[in-house]
């Protein structure tokens, strides 16, 4: 018997039921994934692969298997608010534990690489995206320029292999993995002015700029990145603060210390979208300053080991679904024009943007090197794509899902085989 999909999506049949036996091997599947994940991100650091490669993988046999029994399983267009959602609980969290992550003075010295990054080879890879969706693909301006926006933002959650350990680990602290920690916390937040920017142009068109312009700048770029940033940093000094308090006089056991703190992340998050700031920065910022506070306590680590556990179950859980996708969701219908575009994205336009922003760093080129290959692209792009879709014509919104989609499939496979191998050889570690 085969099924249709019905409104919402993803196990809602037709008739509500189910092909026979199909929901208890969904469960048989849903078990055996889970406890393969727990085994692979337990032994991948230092080996030549990572769980994401592997759920990728699984995901696309779900989505083969599940094609060939004729059930549509999800069209990631029309359903694109539910990914857009799951991507955006795996980065709040993700964000917040990178934040706990640094302990480092908020100086210019301390931080001038990542401002670097952030300053200027983002803006020049949301150019280099967009001039190679327009050239090779032939978008629209408006629509590279979303993409480019939407492949700005590189992975807080892919990316830990490359980042600074967790606190109290006691690992020396290398200028490039702090970087890549610091670059990935800030810019998931800082590409949403340019996501704005580009649905302003898309909407609006580029040729009436002066119409709207100033209310992008005013509005989109500089109050809500001031008001992420400085209620994020507010509210997580306010949040240590109490928390400590609340640890020393006993009132908190551990480990339930630490779930206080990750309510209280979703708590920020909210607030500041309420106010109309950036909630990833806002998180971000809350996470610096909650480490910064007092840096050398327990419930530090124990915060960092929480929210490590619930950003990979759901950035495996995100990989899966996109995975799944994959088969249905005629990804790779462009052709070889898609994959020119990913290579030109991952090989030339990443990398080039990185050295040219880090000529001034001083950095060693080992250093330089590492930064600008491990651009890694993922979860955060999948939350963007959510406000992409809500705007885009189907066809401007297959374009840019398949470069996307393909894009994030080939960084997870690429930066997760050379991690291990990179990380020894220009680190040293």
């Amino acid at each position: 018997m085969q099924s249709a999909l019905i409104s919402p999506p993803f196990l809602r049949v037709a008739g509500w039921g189910f092909d026979p036996g199909l929901y208890e091997l969904l469960l048989l599947v849903g078990g055996a994934v889970i406890l393969a994940g727990a085994v692979l991100l337990s032994i991948q650091k230092g080996r030549p692969f990572s769980a994401a490669i592997v759920y990728l993988a699984v995901g696309i046999g779900i989505g083969l298997f599940l094609r060939a029994r004729g059930i549509a399983w999800y069209e990631p267009i029309e359903d694109a608010e539910v990914f857009s959602r799951a991507a955006e609980v795996a980065v709040i969290v993700s964000l917040f534990g990178a934040g706990v992550k640094l302990d480092r003075a908020l100086t210019w010295r301390g931080w001038r690489t990542t401002v670097l990054l952030l300053a200027i080879a983002m803006p020049l890879t949301i150019v280099g995206v967009a001039l190679l969706g327009g050239w090779i693909i032939g978008m629209t301006a408006a629509s590279a320029i979303l993409l480019g926006a939407v492949l700005a933002p590189t992975d807080p959650v892919l990316a830990e292999d490359v980042q600074v350990g967790g606190p109290m680990e006691n690992e020396p602290e290398d200028e490039a993995r702090f970087s890549l920690t610091a670059e990935a916390g800030m810019n998931d937040g800082l590409a949403f002015p340019f996501v704005m920017f580009a649905i302003f142009a898309y909407e609006e068109g580029l040729g009436r700029i002066g119409e709207w312009w100033l209310e992008w700048l005013t509005a989109d770029l500089l109050y809500a990145v001031i008001v992420g940033l400085a209620l994020g940093a507010i509210a997580g000094r306010a949040l240590a603060a109490v928390t400590y308090r609340v640890i020393d006089r006993g009132w908190l056991d551990n480990p339930f210390d630490a779930f206080v703190a990750i309510g209280a992340i979703f708590a920020v998050y909210g607030v500041t979208e309420l106010t109309e700031g950036y909630g990833f920065l806002a998180v971000f910022a809350a996470g610096v300053a909650f480490r910064r506070y007092e840096a050398g306590h327990e419930v530090n680590r124990r915060l960092h080991e929480v929210t490590l556990v619930v950003e990979k179950l759901a950035e495996l859980s995100v990989l899966l679904l996109l995975g799944s996708v994959l088969p249905i969701g005629g990804v790779v219908e462009l052709g070889w024009p898609v994959l020119l575009t990913v290579a030109g994205i991952l090989f030339a336009v990443r990398p080039a943007a990185v050295l040219i922003s880090l000529l001034a760093s001083g950095l060693p080129w080992s250093r330089r090197l590492f930064i600008a290959w491990f651009g890694i692209r993922g979860i955060g792009s999948i939350y963007y794509l959510g406000f992409a879709f809500a705007i885009l014509t189907p066809l401007d919104a297959r374009e840019v899902f398949s470069v996307v989609a393909v894009t994030i499939i080939s960084s997870v496979l690429l930066h997760g085989l050379s991690a291990a191998v990179l990380t020894r050889r220009l680190l040293g570690s």
